[in-house]
């Protein structure tokens, strides 16, 4: 890997490559097809730290973001500010591509100071935290901030202001839609493009909100009507696989990925006039029209991906049978049931 003294005229010039500054051994600049990251080097498993892309990053701030990252003189306590810190954090390996995805949102939404990190204060925190509208959603954005927090000590910070923060109790949510709603969530989402056609996605397969947004083309097995999502975007860290009917079918290659957006399910609640629930009650909504269909607790279970004491014990070492007939026949009546609601509603 050649070493070179990085300067702002030599990173623009860069061939594709690896190189190392001479100023800073440990800081380089990965150039690709496409690209130029910024990385640093460290610890005795030479683990790379991607610092950001040039040149939206320029030299001098990646330099000193590489500094902090090795723990210099120069770290959090003279110039390292909280935005820099995140790029850090959320730039390690260690993350799974669904978590990511989930803090990455949390952390850039909610929490948008730009003073340097030592500055932010108990105070500063709570007052974030105040202004989130939502139980659910303080618990969440506070075991966030938490995290960060806790990763930044002692590496930039003696102690982490979020301590005695306290999470406010959970209350597990109870929002069901009902048929009507449903046919009218379902229609309304008709004029919404991308985002209404993702809404339709998780009404029909209950999926959680991560894995639509992942969803890629290699996952789905066409000719036999699967989609099998991969450990890395499930919550429980296993392969995940559901079939899936003609209505899902048809939308399936219209999906962009990462299009969610707030807006838009504000613009739907107006659209639709069902207010007071969020996507994630689509799966408390598929699990409750399955059970009155008939469908069995194992097959629904095993189609959301939530295994619990069906499958517990010596059931979860022994059963291996994969619910590929059942599910069929769930997915079938339920697309029966939500053409009847859309034509209704």
């Amino acid at each position: 890997m050649p070493k070179i003294g990085l300067t702002d005229l030599s990173v623009r010039s860069l061939k594709e490559g690896l190189y190392f500054d001479t100023k800073t051994p440990a800081f380089g600049i990965r150039v690709g097809k496409n690209r130029k990251t910024w990385l640093v080097v460290k610890g005795d498993n030479r683990t790379k730290v991607r610092l950001g892309h040039y040149p939206e990053l320029s030299l001098q701030d990646a330099r000193r973001r590489a500094l902090a990252a090795l723990g210099t003189p120069l770290a959090a306590k003279t110039t390292l500010t909280f935005p820099e810190a995140l790029e850090l954090f959320l730039g390690q390996d260690r993350w799974k591509a669904s978590s990511k995805y989930v803090l990455e949102h949390s952390l850039r939404w909610h929490f948008k100071w730009t003073r340097p990190l030592y500055k932010i204060t108990h105070e500063d925190i709570a007052e974030v935290l105040d202004a989130i509208k939502g139980r659910s959603a303080r618990a969440h954005a506070l075991k966030d901030i938490r995290t960060f927090f806790n990763w930044c000590v002692p590496r930039y910070l003696s102690q982490s202001p979020a301590i005695g923060l306290k999470m406010p109790p959970y209350v597990p949510r109870e929002r069901v839609l009902t048929d009507d709603e449903i046919a009218r969530v379902w229609n309304a989402a008709e004029s919404l493009g991308t985002y209404g056609k993702q809404v339709q996605c998780l009404i029909l397969s209950g999926q959680r909100v991560n894995q639509i947004l992942s969803l890629e083309p290699k996952w789905i097995n066409a000719a036999e009507h699967l989609i099998t999502f991969p450990a890395s975007v499930m919550k429980s860290n296993r392969e995940h696989t559901i079939v899936y009917g003609p209505m899902l079918a048809n939308l399936l290659p219209h999906i962009a990925i990462r299009s969610m957006q707030g807006k838009k399910k504000r613009e739907l609640d107006t659209l639709s006039g069902v207010t007071g629930w969020v996507l994630h009650d689509l799966r408390r909504v598929l699990a409750s029209q399955w059970a009155a269909l008939g469908v069995s607790l194992p097959t629904i279970e095993v189609y959301l991906g939530h295994r619990s004491h069906s499958f517990a014990g010596i059931v979860a070492v022994y059963q291996k049978h994969t619910w590929i007939p059942e599910m069929r026949q769930a997915v079938s009546l339920w697309e029966k049931k939500l053409q009847s609601l859309a034509r209704s509603g």
